[in-house]
């Protein structure tokens, strides 16, 4: 149980650090692009603390189902939590991905007018954040409160 809640943790704490770190990066790259290309390498890398929480807490949730024979399966929150880890997954995979790629693209082409040509992607991203951090908060939530 402490390396589930520890995996979770490293995926929603590691999404916290990356929207803060994506928030800064909006920041300067208004100011100095040049500054703000400093970040892209550790944005870069914060999906693989992301993927190793996932791992972590995919590993030892399934290992909490066998062990319990699979009990929870029959409780609603379980399906709940479920189907909001899906969501986790596809967001990340179809929104996060995409669009962080592809900034970091075109902050590394160098483009002219940069702040203005990025501003969907940016704002892509912003959603992006919000929906995953509302959705770990919905999955402690549904995690904790348990009901039946």
């Amino acid at each position: 149980m402490a390396f589930h809640l520890a995996g979770l943790t490293m995926m929603a704490g590691t999404t916290i650090i990356d929207f803060f770190t994506f928030k800064m990066f909006c920041r300067l790259m208004s100011d100095n692009i040049n500054k703000a290309s400093g970040l892209l390498p550790l944005m870069s890398a914060y999906g693989s603390f992301v993927r190793a929480g996932a791992v972590i807490l995919i590993l030892t949730g399934a290992s909490m189902f066998i062990l319990l024979d699979g009990i929870w399966w029959q409780q609603l929150w379980f399906k709940i939590k479920m189907g909001l880890v899906v969501l986790l997954i596809f967001n990340g995979m179809l929104v996060g991905n995409k669009n962080g790629n592809r900034l970091r693209s075109m902050a590394y082409e160098g483009m002219p007018d940069l702040v203005r040509q990025t501003a969907g992607v940016r704002d892509n991203l912003n959603r992006f954040y919000i929906a995953q951090l509302v959705i770990f908060s919905l999955i402690i939530l549904v995690s904790v409160i348990k009901y039946d």
